[in-house]
């Protein structure tokens, strides 16, 4: 499912991909040249912006820097584990562009004072104002009585519950049937272990790809019924304590499950939790007559073609728009209007994986979770602000120092902070080599990876960066030409796994909805 979008501040951005390991570059990383930015601004309808080149040749541009195709290449082909995607290579080349900009910024300036970061700072502020609305109109403050909780929770508890653990394999992307046969003749044979008495413990560290529980001897703790995948769920509470299910298939993998406890709550057990379920669900209903009251009155619009123009920013979330092209209205109400320039800042802070969410998005998706709750979120701050609840100054001056520390937090744990590069190397070379280091250490897994979220925000707001589609298909095209001899993706054994070890991640935890009020 699409995440649902909500009128509350975005979260950093999600981790987009965990890139396999990768053999180091021995060789120090050369410049490219240094040129000029194009001037030229595009409109929305695919006016060609001016390019310092081939974009066949060029994946990436970062401020004056250019991630080319044979560099991606470089990165990309040794790993036959991971898919040869486009999502891939453009995943890669949000990161390459996230850690360029950090780099240089951090070399040119420690204090980042040069980094524009007053849209971050002005949409924490009117998240600060939303949430002073919402707690002070909306909340709801009376409480259940006991009797009233008691009658409820008879009805609307929680019914039983089951503590169990499994072990996750998933088929690569677009895996052959030759590949798909062999991650299950795998987990039969993990099975076969399992009945015949080795730990299940001790194989869900070795081989389950849901590496948080897997950590934990695939404990995936107490759930109860709606909180899994149904086919999850269904083999789960199918079984008595101790016992392990067959393989069972969901959208993530194949999964082995053994429950080792079930349990049915009491009211006094769940009293507290169950009253804040029930005062969350209390708020939730008033705030959607709240919502809805707010719409009525300001009139809410969505314009003819709106859904359209999203995918389209989706596609091309970088290019550079004409004054009148930004301000386009897609949702109108009364005192103002959701444009494309603020549809594009959004979906800017967004991970590739939500962008291509996007694009393919039905036109009542992209109203239902976009559309409409940025227009919500903007009626919230209008009345916010009508309410007189307007942050003081110093705190816009507090949000900016966090803002600017949270950069350079981000370049310390990347390693670029205090970086003394080499006297032979120009500024530029070392940029280079310290982001090519960085995506290195991430592609052999010694390192992970660390999502910019509004930090990769501000800097592309100051340093004019662009992802080339012909670069990214050139990209996946010369990989498969490299790739074209490589055997199919086939699982290590136990002995090759090692103790602890994992086999390449294919899957997720089997939670199947992440949607909500929290925003996407």
């Amino acid at each position: 499912m699409w995440p649902h979008t909500t009128f509350h501040a975005p979260n950093d951005i999600e981790r987009t991909l965990k890139l396999p390991t990768l053999p180091s570059r021995s060789a120090p990383v050369t410049s490219r040249p240094r040129l000029l930015l194009s001037a030229l601004a595009i409109l929305l309808s695919g006016l060609a912006a001016c390019e310092r080149g081939s974009s066949d040749t060029i994946v990436a541009r970062a401020g004056d820097y250019e991630l080319t195709v044979a560099e991606a290449v470089d990165l990309l082909a040794p790993r036959g584990a991971l898919p040869n995607q486009s999502t891939v290579v453009r995943t890669l080349a949000e990161l390459w562009i996230d850690y360029t900009l950090l780099a240089e910024a951090t070399l040119q300036d420690s204090t980042f004072a040069g980094i524009q970061v007053d849209e971050l700072v002005d949409d924490q502020l009117n998240s600060e104002m939303v949430f002073a609305l919402r707690d002070s109109v909306i909340r709801p403050t009376e409480e259940y009585s006991e009797e009233e909780l008691r009658s409820l929770f008879s009805t609307e508890g929680p019914s039983v519950r089951v503590r169990a653990r499994h072990i996750l394999l998933g088929y690569p992307d677009q895996a052959s049937q030759a590949q798909r046969d062999s991650v299950r003749s795998l987990v039969e044979e993990i099975r076969r272990r399992i009945e015949s008495g080795e730990e299940f413990e001790t194989l869900a560290q070795t081989y389950s790809e849901d590496r948080g529980s897997g950590a934990q001897g695939g404990d995936l703790g107490f759930f109860g019924r709606g909180e899994m995948v149904a086919p999850f769920e269904e083999a789960a509470f199918a079984l008595e304590p101790g016992a392990l299910s067959e393989i069972v298939e969901t959208p993530f993998g194949l999964h082995l499950i053994r429950v080792d406890e079930r349990q049915t709550p009491t009211f006094e057990e769940e009293r507290e939790t169950f009253r804040l379920q029930m005062m969350a669900l209390r708020f939730a209903e008033a705030e959607s007559l709240y919502v809805a009251q707010m719409e009525a009155e300001a009139e809410v619009q969505t314009e003819a073609g709106a859904a359209e123009l999203v995918r389209e920013v989706a596609r091309e979330p970088w290019t550079r728009l004409s004054g009148r092209a930004a301000e386009r209205p897609l949702v109108r109400y009364a005192g103002g209007a959701v444009t494309v320039q603020e549809i594009q800042s959004f979906l800017q802070t967004r991970g590739p994986q939500y962008r291509d969410q996007a694009t393919g998005a039905t036109d009542q998706a992209i109203e239902d979770n976009l559309l409409r709750p940025l227009a919500q979120r903007n009626l919230f701050v209008q009345a916010a602000r009508d309410s007189g609840y307007a942050p003081a100054s110093s705190v816009r001056d507090s949000l900016t120092r966090e803002a600017r520390e949270g950069i350079g937090q981000a370049a310390r744990v990347l390693g670029f902070w205090g970086a003394a590069p080499p006297e032979e190397l120009s500024r530029e070379e070392a940029v280079d080599q310290m982001v090519f280091n960085t995506l290195e250490q991430i592609l052999d897994d010694e390192r992970e990876v660390v999502p910019l979220g509004p930090v990769g925000f501000a800097l592309r707001r100051t340093d004019r960066s662009e992802i080339f589609d012909s670069g990214v298909e050139a990209t996946v095209v010369r990989i498969e030409s490299i790739r074209g001899t490589v055997p199919p993706y086939v699982p290590p054994a136990a002995d090759e796994a090692g103790a602890g070890g994992t086999a390449p991640a294919g899957g997720a935890p089997p939670v199947p909805d992440t949607s909500g009020p929290g925003g996407p």
